[in-house]
């Protein structure tokens, strides 16, 4: 589903349509989006780096409602 196919209430105050944005990560390279991995983490000791799969990285969204500020994370496959 598209997100301008969607129309997300708020949980909290139930007024308004919560705003589609995203939550960058700062890495070395620049700004990235989040993403939802499965499993728990499994970090290496090297850089303090972490592996992972690329097919198994779905992009987190995030919907703000811009009355209470209220923000709701979603993973949902491409």
């Amino acid at each position: 589903m598209s997100d301008a196919a969607q129309v997300l209430r708020c949980a909290k105050c139930q007024k308004s349509v919560m705003e589609a944005g995203w939550i960058p990560e700062a890495t070395r390279d620049g700004l990235v989006q989040s993403a939802w991995l499965p499993g728990p983490p499994e970090p290496r000791h090297f850089f303090f780096r972490m592996p992972w799969k690329k097919d198994e990285r779905i992009p987190v969204r995030a919907f703000r409602c811009p009355k209470c500020g209220y923000i709701e994370f979603y993973a949902r496959p491409a």
